[in-house]
């Protein structure tokens, strides 16, 4: 193979991992719905560790946890504006 490929390769998954991320955070909009109603915090640290733990191993594994990390904090960043704009939209 040869550099041109291997990009190739590459623009595939990041296009499939950005179309699971989109889809991620499609379901974080109902979780952050579901928290609002429920009166639950935005975070949940035991469920972010059990994450990790699950699929954060490996050759690449401090990677893996870096990223989920990121996208963890994503999710949450996420979570808030949306819980914020329904408080705002309250009368």
């Amino acid at each position: 193979m040869n550099l041109e490929q291997y990009r190739k390769e590459i623009d595939e998954l990041d296009n499939q991992l950005a179309d699971l991320l989109n889809k991620r955070m499609d379901i974080v909009k109902k979780i952050a719905d579901y928290k609002k109603r429920e009166g639950l915090s935005v975070g949940d640290s035991n469920r972010e560790n059990e994450i990790i733990t699950r699929v954060c191993s490996g050759e690449h594994e401090a990677i893996l946890r870096n990223i989920f990390t990121c996208i963890f904090k994503a999710s949450r960043e996420h979570q808030e504006i949306l819980i914020e704009a329904e408080k705002g939209e309250a009368p």
